[in-house]
C-alpha cells in the first residue's frame, strides 16, 4: 500500500509542472478603448480616457481608482466609470462635471477605510482624500525640496511619485529625486528606509548604504518586504527592501544586458523591458508590469510571463498573444484578476 501511495504521489509530482502550464490568463478591455483623447464618464467601453492611464490603486470593495492625465476617475465592478476630481472632465451628455482640481497626479494608494492618498511630484507632498471628498495635506511641507525626516507635515520630498500601503497601514514613497524610499507610519513618522540619497546605478547595501536609481514604481508584500524598480545602467531589475532594511537585487540584473529572447528564468537570470509597475498578490507574487508585457514572480523569484510580449499594439487575447500599448499601472483585486492601466483604457487578466 505504501509502495502504490509513492507511486502515486511522484506521478502527481511529475505531473504538476504540465498542470500549471495549462493555466491560461484572458486579457480583455474593460473599460476605454484603444485610442481616444477625451475625459468621458460611462459605462465600459463607452467611457472615454484623456491619454495615457497612470497609476491605480484598489479598494476593499473592488473599487479602482485611475489617474488619468490630471483627472482621477473611479471603476466599480460593473465597470462604471465616474470621475472624482480634475477640471474638464464631462458625464456622458458632454457636459462639464465642474470638478476640482486634482491634488497629485503621479502615485496612488487606497488605506482599508477607503481614503485614497495621491503623491504630487510638483508639490513634493502627499495628499488624502476622504470618503467625503475632503482633501488635506497629509505629508511634506507643500512645495518644499527636501529630504528631513520627522513629523509627516513637517518632512521634505523630492517628487514624491509611486506609493503603496501594508496591511497595518504604514505607507512607502518612492521619493524619486532623493534617491530613496520612505515610510510614513500609522502614527505619522516619515523615516527613510533605503538609498543614499545621492543616487547612480542601483547598489545592494543596507538601508542608506544602498545606492537607488530614481525609485518610482513600488509595492510591499504581507511581511513587509517592499520592492522598487530600477531601470537603466545595463539592464533592469526590481529591489527588495526587507523590514530590516536590507536591499538585494529581487529579480532581473541592473548589470545584465537584454539579449533577445532572454526573457523567463529565476533571480538575476530573468531579463525585463523598462518596468513601470508594482503590485502583489494574495499569495506575495509580485506582479510586474513592462512597457507592453506583465510578468510574475514568485516569493522565490521565479519569473514568468503572464500577458502580452514585446511587440506595442492592441490585442485582447490569451496570455503572451494579448499585446498592450503601454503598461502604467496595476492593481489586484481580491479574486486575484489584475488591472492594467493602458494608454486610453482599462485591461483586465483573468486566471482561467
Amino acid at each position: 500500500m505504501k509502495k502504490q501511495f509513492l507511486t502515486l504521489l511522484i506521478t502527481i509530482l511529475s505531473l504538476m509542472p504540465h498542470l500549471l502550464l495549462a493555466q491560461t490568463w484572458v486579457v480583455t478591455t474593460i473599460a476605454g478603448w484603444e485610442e481616444d483623447g477625451k475625459n468621458m464618464d460611462g459605462l465600459g467601453q463607452k467611457a472615454h480616457f484623456s491619454g495615457t492611464v497612470k497609476s491605480s490603486a484598489i479598494d476593499a470593495n473592488n473599487n479602482l481608482y485611475v489617474i488619468d492625465e490630471i483627472v482621477l476617475r473611479k471603476v466599480d465592478a460593473a465597470t462604471l466609470v465616474t470621475s472624482l476630481f480634475g477640471i474638464g472632465a464631462m458625464d456622458a451628455n458632454y457636459n462639464d462635471l465642474g470638478l476640482a482640481a486634482l491634488p497629485g497626479q503621479d502615485g496612488i494608494c487606497v488605506d482599508k477605510d477607503g481614503n485614497i492618498y495621491l503623491a504630487s511630484g510638483r508639490d513634493h507632498s502627499i495628499y488624502k482624500i476622504s470618503a467625503d471628498k475632503k482633501v488635506e495635506r497629509f505629508a511634506g511641507d507643500e512645495g518644499y525640496k527636501g529630504k528631513d525626516d520627522g513629523n509627516r507635515l513637517e518632512a521634505g520630498f523630492y517628487n514624491p511619485t509611486g506609493l503603496c500601503i501594508d496591511k497595518e497601514g504604514n505607507i512607502y514613497v518612492a521619493d524619486s529625486y532623493n534617491f530613496t524610499v520612505r515610510k510614513i507610519s500609522t502614527t505619522g513618522k516619515v523615516t527613510t528606509l533605503a538609498g543614499d540619497g545621492v543616487g547612480g546605478d542601483f547598489k545592494p547595501g543596507l538601508g542608506k548604504n544602498a545606492t537607488l536609481r530614481e525609485p518610482r514604481a513600488i509595492a510591499v508584500d504581507s511581511k513587509g518586504n517592499i520592492y522598487v524598480a530600477q531601470n537603466g545602467g545595463r539592464g533592469n531589475c526590481v529591489a527588495k527592501i526587507t523590514p530590516a532594511g536590507v536591499v538585494s537585487n529581487f529579480v532581473g540584473d541592473f548589470d545584465g544586458l537584454r539579449p533577445a529572447g532572454a526573457n523567463d528564468g529565476t533571480g538575476k537570470a530573468a531579463r525585463f523591458m523598462r518596468i513601470n509597475a508594482l503590485a502583489v498578490d494574495k499569495d506575495d507574487n509580485l506582479i510586474i508590469g513592462e512597457n507592453t508585457r506583465i510578468r510574475k514572480a514568485t516569493p522565490g523569484g521565479i519569473v514568468t510571463t503572464i500577458a502580452g510580449n514585446e511587440t506595442e499594439d492592441f490585442r485582447d487575447a490569451v496570455g503572451t498573444k494579448a499585446m498592450f500599448r503601454y503598461v502604467a499601472g496595476l492593481s489586484i483585486d481580491n479574486m486575484g484578476n489584475i488591472f492594467v492601466s493602458d494608454r486610453f483604457c482599462i485591461r483586465k487578466i483573468a486566471k482561467q
